[in-house]
């Protein structure tokens, strides 16, 4: 079989989540089938290893420059009278549409797999080129329902609103695009079974292939006996991040050290290192997180939106931390609470759960366990990959 791959970034090095899946199915199709990629990359990613390495997993990858951002009153002028939404305008590229209009006019494929929603503009070209392929469409969030929960959390927050009202005329947007983007495609792909009830309703019915990692390549560490350091990780670009790192830094973790003021906070992840408090270390931006898993005692998920499945909570059950987080920190992971992992929902409540962590080492052993037992049951990739490959094959055979 023959597949193209349209991505919005170079999936290697897989540093953030859209990254760590689309490599993870690029990596699953390139086994058994023809793989090729058309991606828009930044200068230093073309000429990068990131490149180089994708090059080595698949027969042929395009990449393509990244768009300049919109103008500011360009933004504005589309916020207020424009019916799309911004992620439709996201990566407007006549280039892109270009490249991939001419790949199509030389090679034929029998699925055209589209990573995310700001990819799917190029769908038209895509059908139009691509006459004989199945069109999937990976969808890594539910869009519409993710700014609806970043609009009900904004509104917490008066110095947010600005934020919350963006959020509000982006949901309102998504409803409609989504869905109509959604009917055009042969087969959509959700993350979790949270993801696809909420882009049920639509034309075509989605398809769940979770978020996986490779749990062969992540060493399982016993719990320490005496435990005082906590870990966050994610890119602050993305404002789910964002919004959990500013709670946990001002109204959570100081509750945490009024009780144990040897307490360690540690944030990991692109932005983190402009926060600056008693006991937190803003560490930024690392090639592999994995040193910063191993010092760690407990990962801390405090998100209060967003869709999805988390992959570094995946990759740190996988560790063998023990795991304290919101609904949303697990939404999109089949975690029991109490058995996988620890859930709490106001800051009294988290700080009282990651305490109770810090102090429980028998506890911490037992949620450990059963974390890595869960992900190496339902969240490896040995596990998803069949799942994705029989789908794969199914859509081919509908045309």
């Amino acid at each position: 079989m023959r597949i193209l791959f349209l991505t919005p970034d170079v999936p290697l090095p897989a540093d953030q989540g859209a990254k760590l899946r689309t490599i993870g199915l690029i990596r699953a199709a390139a086994r058994f089938h023809q793989v090729d990629v058309i991606s828009f990359a930044r200068p230093e990613q073309a000429a990068g290893d990131g490149a180089v390495a994708l090059a080595d997993i698949c027969r042929e990858v395009r990449l393509v420059d990244v768009p300049p951002p919109r103008p500011i009153a360009r933004r504005a002028v589309s916020l207020l009278f424009d019916p799309l939404p911004d992620l439709a305008h996201r990566l407007e590229s006549d280039q892109y549409r270009s490249a991939l209009w001419e790949h199509l006019t030389h090679e034929s494929y029998h699925v055209i797999q589209i990573e995310g929603l700001e990819m799917m503009p190029f769908l038209g070209t895509a059908h139009a080129g691509g006459k004989r392929a199945s069109v999937v469409y990976d969808a890594h969030n539910a869009e519409m329902s993710l700014q609806r929960t970043i609009f009900q959390a904004e509104l917490r927050n008066p110095r947010r609103l600005h934020g919350g009202l963006y959020s509000l005329t982006q949901w309102s947007k998504l409803g409609t695009y989504e869905r109509v983007m959604m009917n055009e495609a042969d087969a959509v792909i959700a993350v979790s079974e949270p993801d696809a009830m909420k882009l049920r309703g639509r034309k075509v019915e989605p398809q769940i292939i979770p978020n996986g990692v490779d749990t062969t390549a992540i060493a399982f560490r016993e719990p320490r006996a005496q435990a005082d350091t906590l870990l966050f990780i994610g890119t602050l670009d993305y404002r789910p991040n964002a919004d959990a790192a500013r709670w946990l830094v001002d109204d959570i973790f100081p509750r945490i050290r009024q009780s144990r003021p040897d307490a360690r906070l540690r944030l990991v992840g692109r932005g983190s290192d402009r926060f600056s408090a008693p006991g937190v270390d803003g560490i930024g931006y690392v090639d592999d997180v994995s040193a910063e898993v191993e010092r760690a005692d407990v990962l801390v998920a405090p998100l209060r939106m967003g869709g999805g499945a988390r992959f570094k909570v995946l990759e740190g059950m996988a560790a063998g931390l023990p795991v304290a987080a919101t609904p949303f920190g697990l939404q999109g992971i089949d975690a029991k609470p109490n058995r996988d992992a620890l859930v709490a929902e106001d800051a009294a409540g988290f700080a009282a759960t990651a305490i109770r962590l810090l102090e429980d080492a028998p506890l911490r052993a037992q949620l450990a366990h059963a974390a890595r037992k869960l992900v190496e049951q339902r969240y490896d990739w040995s596990v998803i990959a069949p799942k994705y490959l029989a789908l794969l094959s199914k859509v081919r055979r509908k045309r």
